[in-house]
């Protein structure tokens, strides 16, 4: 057991001695019952106690009569200073017996004084209370150690984590090129914010911008199955649609309930000037023309996580891209920075700043400037992204050119018809898509069409399946809790599912201007009504959404039957000149 080691400062011996005698008849008892050693050093005066003290490490210091009238206030604080942190508690003996004892010391001085004559009573009283404030002081620079020691673990832990998250993103693609500019600032060591970029195959560019619900090493722990998906799935060829499904899957199944995550991800055609945009509960992109007109690209998606499945690709806008355009993107971060006052930078002054004229690659500095400017502290990881759509290094180096037969490449396709029934043991839970897309995906130059063929069978068959052998109605959606319930009767629906069936048809003709890829679905529904009045906002997305991939989309009130046409070659070229400005946004924007 730790001794309690006191130190006299005292020139008479004979006051030494005394003092020396009351502490060793002092027996302090420890809470656990033990009887704790004393251990009493004496110092004849002040340079003398300052030598023997880092030695000796003193608990307690009490300076004798003579020693109080002979010590000086500098030689008090230089005492202190040796003892370091740890405060060391200095008692001053006053002789009130003696007419000339010199004036008391200031109460600045000491910590408390002893009385001559001495009461061993009130003086054994007073050694307890110190020692229990001593064995309190060492338990906190205990404690303080551990923390300190904790603390150290902790922080290279967070280092270890953050080049591990790093190294998630070797393969990003984001530094490679002028045209997209980030910024990426965490709140704690380790970022919720995630960005992510990368390349198609077939040349098109990929990126993404995360943001999880709260900050430091949780939410950025949810990043490593989001990028591992991201990097393994994109370069491989998977769709868009197929590789944001995953994700959501993914994160459903691991995070716990309070977490999600909030994500935008983009896909940039940089040769056949498309993009298309899937946000899902991120502040809303802004696309800027040159003309100096914005377009908000407002979220059409649940936070991924929140639900086990959705329909990723109903969400998806599509969207024509003009020289000059740049998009931007920021988490919550930016127009939730609050300044002294508690206002918020707002979603108001970042489109000021982007209306404002003048140069438009300088917004992204006059963004980050105001919002620092504007910040008292930061709240919450920040995360801004510029991409200048139109900008040739976009272009991946090693992928095919366009051909000169129009805007989609490829070798001849050829002529060939395939028909796919679905009956109702199949709708109730198999989806026949991948299994079909797959099948198309080996036909001779199928890359002239296989992405507009996905998008267009991909709305075609949800639809034919919810409206048409289903019933469902999308005004459903237009309530708060509307997606929850419209997905809820789809899964009852389609698990009780006893007759019905979805027809697929394809048929491809080609010759030397060009061909024709002819895609009928059919139901067993009811059709379309005679007379379709919109009844929400989520009403035509459908219809607008095959117009974006479609040269033609065809249907007959009361019949079942939806065609769709898709052409390569002049016809195509000569279309896409005339639909450039009608298409350009496939959903109509938020106004700003």
């Amino acid at each position: 057991m730790a001794a309690f080691r006191v130190l006299i400062v005292e020139s008479d011996a004979n006051e030494a001695a005394e003092l020396r005698h009351l502490i060793h008849s002092w027996k302090y008892t420890a809470a656990t019952g033990d009887r704790l050693p004393t251990h009493v050093e004496v110092a004849p005066d002040i340079a003398v106690a300052l030598e023997t003290y880092e030695e000796f490490l003193p608990n307690l210091v009490i300076f004798g009569p003579l020693a109080v009238a002979q010590v000086a206030s500098g030689d008090i604080r230089q005492l202190r200073q040796s003892g370091g942190i740890e405060p060391v508690p200095i008692l001053f003996v006053q002789d009130l017996s003696s007419s000339s004892q010199a004036p008391a010391k200031p109460p600045t001085d000491c910590d408390d004084i002893l009385t001559k004559p001495y009461s061993p009573a009130l003086v054994q009283l007073k050694l307890a209370s110190i020692r229990r404030f001593c064995e309190f002081s060492r338990s906190l620079m205990a404690q303080r150690d551990r923390l300190r020691r904790h603390h150290a673990d902790f922080l290279q832990e967070q280092a270890n984590a953050r080049e591990i998250f790093g190294n998630l993103g070797n393969e990003s693609c984001l530094d490679v090129t002028p045209a997209i500019r980030y910024h990426l600032s965490p709140r704690a060591v380790l970022n919720g914010d995630l960005l992510a970029a990368t390349y198609t195959p077939d040349g098109k560019l990929v990126l993404m911008l995360g943001d999880f619900a709260g900050h430091g090493l949780a939410a950025a722990v949810g990043a490593v199955p989001l990028t591992s998906i991201f990097y393994s799935m994109m370069p491989r060829g998977f769709s868009m649609s197929r590789v944001l499904r995953e994700m959501n899957r993914k994160l459903h199944g691991i995070l716990p309930r309070q977490m999600f995550c909030c994500l935008v991800m983009l896909e940039l055609d940089p040769r056949r000037n498309h993009l298309r945009v899937l946000n899902a509960g991120m502040p809303s992109p802004c696309l800027k023309r040159t003309t100096g007109e914005l377009h908000l690209l407002e979220s059409r998606h649940l936070p991924f996580g929140v639900l086990p499945s959705d329909q990723v690709d109903t969400s998806i806008v599509n969207v024509r891209v003009l020289p000059g355009d740049r998009l931007y993107l920021w988490s919550d971060g930016i127009h939730e920075a609050r300044n002294s006052k508690g206002e918020h930078f707002g979603e108001c002054r970042l489109m000021a700043l982007l209306r404002a004229d003048g140069n438009s690659a300088q917004a992204f500095d006059q963004i980050l400037m105001a919002v620092n400017a504007h910040a008292a502290e930061q709240h919450d990881d920040l995360s801004l992204v510029e991409l200048d759509l139109t900008d040739d290094s976009l272009k991946k180096s090693g992928c095919p050119a366009a051909d000169q037969a129009g805007d989609r490449r490829g070798g001849r396709v050829g002529n060939w018809s395939m028909r796919l029934q679905v009956a109702q043991e199949e709708l109730r839970e198999a989806d026949p898509l991948p299994h079909l897309l797959g099948v198309l995906a080996q036909m001779p130059g199928a890359a002239r069409f296989q992405e507009d063929l996905a998008i267009a069978l991909g709305e075609l068959f949800r639809n034919a399946l919810e409206h048409g052998v289903l019933g469902l109605d999308s005004s459903i959606k237009n309530t708060d809790d509307g997606f929850v319930r419209y997905y809820d009767l789809l899964a009852e629906r389609r698990s009780g599912l006893q007759d019905g069936w979805v027809s697929i048809s394809l048929s491809c003709s080609e010759g030397k201007q060009g061909g024709t890829l002819v895609l009928v679905v059919e139901d067993s529904g009811s059709g379309f009504p005679e007379v379709r009045e919109p009844t929400g906002v989520y009403a035509g997305r459908g219809l607008n959404l095959l117009h974006t991939v479609c040269d033609e989309v065809n249907y007959l009130p009361g019949s079942s039957r939806v065609e769709a046409v898709i052409r390569w070659g002049a016809a195509e070229q000569d279309h896409d000149t005339a639909e450039a400005h009608r298409n350009a946004i496939q959903n109509t924007p938020l106004p700003v």
